[in-house]
């Protein structure tokens, strides 16, 4: 399973990478206006990955890695709100974002095997008290950040540009 979730951190960074590119690509307009998508503009939807991801790391810091997330994390602008904007501007939040999806990666590969059938008990942003498997909730927070990538994508599209590549197979097959 550790091999699998390694993969999609790297897939994570690769992709992020790929579209924070695109991204400065984009007009100040395409990337700030409200063009109507499920979080208005491109930079709020970038934004929400961000934020989404240290919601959830924070939620993550109990599990036993070699690499210390609460310390790690301390880096972070900190968060209870998955609607917030922690960086004022594109340049901030794909500086951040970079120095986030390295330590994604490290920690995912500092996890023991028997860690992702573990249960995780964490909070949710009401309040509510959850306990799953880390394995699933794993799977919940790459399949987060594809999802909205996905959105991020189309609002490229709409911009104009359709000259990227989104699949997995693509990390997978360099």
């Amino acid at each position: 399973m550790k091999t699998q979730f390694v993969l999609m951190a790297k897939y994570n960074q690769w992709m992020n990478d790929a579209l924070y590119q695109k991204a400065f690509e984009m007009t100040e307009s395409d990337v700030y206006d409200d063009k109507g998508a499920f979080f208005g503009s491109a930079f709020h939807t970038l934004s929400h990955i961000y934020t989404g991801d240290l919601l959830w790391l924070g939620r993550f810091t109990s599990v036993a890695s070699s690499v210390d997330l609460a310390s790690s994390l301390s880096a972070f602008p900190s968060t209870t709100s998955n609607t917030v904007h922690l960086c004022k501007n594109l340049r901030e939040l794909a500086d951040s974002r970079k120095l986030l999806d390295v330590l994604i990666i490290k920690w995912v590969e500092g996890i023991e095997e028997t860690e992702f059938e573990q249960n995780l008990e964490y909070q949710n942003t009401a309040g509510k008290t959850f306990s799953e498997p880390l394995g699933s909730v794993l799977l919940h927070f790459f399949n987060h950040q594809t999802h909205h990538r996905g959105q991020f994508t189309t609002l490229l599209s709409q911009s104009g540009d359709n000259d990227y590549f989104t699949d997995l197979i693509g990390l997978i097959r360099q």
